[in-house]
């Protein structure tokens, strides 16, 4: 059966850029260019983004386009390794599943915003404790540098109990004290959950219904979503930047922005973090290039879509951190604080500073909606794709359930929906931070350098070529080829290397998870990875062969799904079946 079709190329291209946007470049992205001195994050960011990004989502789009299939089917080119696919589906159920928790605190955010007197910017609500410090009228503010992968709150000094009531607390601000008494009510660890907040609950029941609506008829729908989840962002930011630049102080955090601290080029880390932000800030290894590109013609060139989408999501990133700065600089500015006290990331970022930055601008019940607004529209961006990548997976499997999609999207959003609400509770966010710490490492650093290898050593680049000259007559330069077998995997075992070294326990804040909760953070991380050998044995123990040797070589070898698969997308009238060339 062929695969649904894009009703415009350009839905294409806007869905892999939202993808690869998502809330993502409101949050870690200014957090990486403060942490990394300003301008000189940029310069080797831009480097890895033409060096190792590119040819990785280049890969990805050609064999995704030429299987026209899911995140599994399209290993059918070497089918051992089929537990590739299968592992992103599950780092997409995880994702998919925590980020329904985060998606109902933004639409929390995006409610309260609209409330006569916001809530975040005073301290005299019911929550509030005699500690509380205005966001206005002090001038304290604490550093909570962390490293890149943190997404804790950070540097509080705190005694918990275990009704959240109790918590007594020192030197908060009233948008952090909303965020922990209101908003999370949070108690005192893992070991004690409370109760569900409701409210969070309904939220996400929400959430569930709208991205229902959005994916059951398919990428036809979906794909002129993305025209608004992408565009709106798009605007606010023009705003955003707008407004920043007119008020006072917003130079100062430009310049800090576009000032690059060369000094800070001669440290490791800033190299690694940045190669990190331009391989996984489009991606790669998640299974989302693959799964759209399926939806493709045969005969798209894909050089030019690589090109297009990766040099635009650059591109984002970088106009994102002018209004980001330009905002900050002005608060930096009334506090009487350098623009370097603003270096946080994550939750803390997202749910303490912005909502805390906003009430100083004018109209700060405008900002924080737009705001908000803002980071659910990119949310759904990055949602959407998880979704599909599932659906695409449990159809490779189970081919009978294409004609009833409705059914597979609701069972799979239902799922979500029940193993999210332990999210919910008032220990929520120490679930979520251990989940979100786990999930992807290192899987998908493992998953992105099985692809490189299975393309470029079992497939082969030469028969990748001829593939390639097929599809849309054309070859491409061999640099970018040469990048996918050496380079890409080079870039990505470095990191892997460099995350094993500064790897560290997960925290909240000052609290320490204990030695059986990090326990569970690894059976985590393992669950997708575990399906790699599991499926590779199965395959080549079910490999004709009458020794070993033969039935691996055998089994490294295109199946006869892929033999058959011919090129004949309607538009090509000269091209030869991939039988001949298999």
């Amino acid at each position: 059966m062929a695969p649904e079709r894009w009703r415009h190329h350009l839905d294409y291209l806007i869905t892999l850029l939202g993808g690869s946007i998502g809330s993502g470049s409101l949050i870690k992205f200014p957090y990486l260019c403060m942490r990394n001195g300003g301008g000189a994050f940029l310069i080797p960011y831009a480097i890895f983004t033409f060096l190792g990004a590119i040819p990785c989502v280049f890969l990805e789009m050609v064999i995704g386009q030429l299987s026209q299939s899911g995140p599994i089917n399209v290993w059918n080119l070497c089918p051992p390794f089929k537990g590739i696919g299968s592992g992103i589906a599950t780092v997409m159920w995880l994702y998919v599943t925590y980020y329904m928790a985060i998606f109902a605190w933004f639409m929390y955010y995006f409610y309260h915003s609209f409330i006569g007197k916001l809530p975040w910017a005073s301290c005299d609500n019911s929550w509030n404790t005699p500690a509380c410090i205005t966001n206005i009228d002090n001038s304290f503010m604490r550093n909570t540098g962390t490293n890149a992968t943190d997404i804790t709150s950070g540097g509080v000094n705190a005694t918990t109990s275990s009704n959240f009531t109790n918590v007594i607390v020192t030197g908060m601000t009233a948008a952090e004290e909303f965020w922990r008494f209101q908003v999370l009510q949070m108690t005192d660890g893992l070991d004690n959950l409370g109760s569900m907040r409701w409210p969070l609950v309904g939220l996400m029941a929400i959430t569930c219904v709208i991205m229902f609506l959005f994916i059951f008829q398919g990428v036809r729908v979906s794909g002129k979503v993305v025209y608004v989840t992408v565009g709106l962002p798009i605007i606010l930011v023009i705003v955003f930047l707008v407004q920043g630049c007119l008020l006072p102080g917003s130079a100062d955090g430009i310049y800090f922005y576009v000032n690059p601290k060369f000094e800070k080029l001669l440290e490791p880390g800033i190299w690694i973090e940045a190669c990190s932000l331009a391989l996984y800030s489009l991606n790669i290894a998640m299974g989302n290039i693959i799964t759209m590109s399926g939806h493709n013609k045969v005969t798209n060139n894909c050089f030019r879509d690589v090109l297009i989408v990766s040099i635009a999501d650059m591109l984002c990133l970088i106009f994102v951190g002018f209004a980001f700065f330009a905002i900050i600089g002005h608060v930096a500015y009334l506090r009487g604080v350098p623009v370097e006290s603003y270096e946080s990331s994550g939750f803390n970022l997202a749910f303490i500073i912005y909502p805390e930055v906003m009430t100083y601008l004018p109209l700060p019940h405008v900002w924080p909606a737009l705001t908000f607004l803002a980071l659910i529209t990119l949310e759904v961006d990055t949602v959407l794709p998880g979704l599909e990548i599932m659906i695409a997976a449990t159809e490779d499997v189970f081919q009978g359930l294409v004609k009833r999609r409705w059914v597979l999207v609701a069972v799979i959003l239902l799922s979500n929906f029940l193993f999210a609400l332990p999210c919910t509770t008032q220990g929520g966010i120490y679930i979520v931070t251990l989940v979100d710490w786990y999930t992807y490492f290192p899987a998908i650093a493992v998953f992105a350098i099985l692809e490189c290898f299975v393309v470029s050593w079992c497939y082969g680049l030469e028969r990748l070529k001829r593939d390639i000259v097929a599809m849309w007559g054309k070859t491409v330069p061999r640099v970018m080829l040469l990048s996918i077998k050496y380079v890409c995997p080079i870039l990505l075992s470095a990191i892997i290397c460099y995350s094993v070294y500064s790897y560290r326990p997960p925290k909240y804040g000052d609290y320490i998870y204990p030695t059986w909760a990090t326990g569970v953070g690894w059976m985590i991380s393992s669950i997708s990875i575990i399906q790699l050998p599991i499926i590779f044995t199965w395959t080549v123990y079910h490999t004709q062969g009458s020794t070993f040797k033969e039935r691996v070589v055998r089994s490294f070898q295109p199946n006869d799904h892929w033999r058959k698969l011919s090129i004949t997308d309607g538009t090509l009238n000269t091209m030869q079946s991939l039988e001949t060339w298999l």
